[in-house]
């Protein structure tokens, strides 16, 4: 009968200081319940993409740009000569994916930045679970809105409300991007190289999503500086002709809408 007492009294005394421990760890600032799939407590099971990552080039067919009769009508009024690169406006995704710059990903907790090589962008994804404020109906950007998450190895990224662009599609043919423009990104690991697919949809620009897998390698070498210089970007606009159109750059098919 003593032995069980004793029992019993230690029992209480471990539980006494269980319920200390979890109020002072609460104190704290640790909230074990407040945990879930994208917070840094679950880091191991986070898939490692980060470093600087140089283009291999396309992994099997793209997939078709079918364009709608306004985006039709659009790409052939369109003055090459206007096209905002000649002021050093930054490419957006998908294009600038496929740029052949290097680009690096840096991994934090509660997000992951894109840095380009090309036109010196950074892409800021920001991760599902860490209560980002989300942009408002007029918060329209040039590289969008992009949130994030980790499914199994991949990183999947949805970006959204960017602003128009006349080469937001296709750069060489000048298929322009509307507000309605979403990029889906999945990047994951093949060995010791970076894959990305990429599904582009557009209802005011596409008749249908198209998409693409991309690969990179991994590379040492820093991103250098791009340091676009506005005199520079725009010289060679005033050799075009005023109606530009060079059928060897724009290989899509027309549209079959009526």
């Amino acid at each position: 009968m003593v032995v069980g007492f004793l029992d019993i009294t230690t029992q209480r005394q471990a539980l006494a200081t269980v319920a200390i421990a979890t109020v002072l760890l609460a104190l704290a600032g640790y909230h074990p319940t407040d945990l879930d799939a994208q917070s840094p407590g679950s880091v191991s099971d986070v898939p490692d993409l980060s470093g600087n990552w140089e283009r291999r080039g396309s992994v099997g067919e793209d997939g078709p740009v079918r364009l709608t009769a306004r985006a039709i009508g659009f790409r052939e009024m369109f003055d090459e000569a206007l096209a905002p690169r000649y002021d050093c406006r930054p490419a957006t995704a998908p294009v600038i994916i496929r740029d052949p710059y290097n680009f690096r990903i840096e991994q934090q907790a509660d997000r992951v930045l894109l840095r380009y090589e090309k036109d010196d962008v950074v892409r800021t994804v920001w991760l599902e679970g860490y209560g980002h404020p989300t942009p408002g109906p007029a918060d329209f950007t040039m590289q969008g809105h992009s949130i994030g998450r980790y499914e199994g190895d991949s990183l999947v990224i949805e970006t959204t409300k960017f602003d128009f662009d006349p080469n937001g599609h296709v750069n060489s043919g000048n298929v322009a991007s509307s507000t309605l423009k979403k990029v889906s990104e999945r990047y994951w690991r093949v060995g010791d190289r970076l894959r990305v697919e990429v599904v582009a949809e557009d209802p005011l620009i596409l008749l249908e999503p198209y998409s693409f897998v991309y690969e990179w390698g991994p590379t040492e070498t820093a991103l250098a500086a791009f340091n676009c210089v506005p005199e520079d970007a725009r010289f060679p606009a005033q050799f075009f002709p005023s109606k530009y159109r060079d059928p060897d750059w724009v290989r899509l098919p027309q549209s079959d809408s009526p």
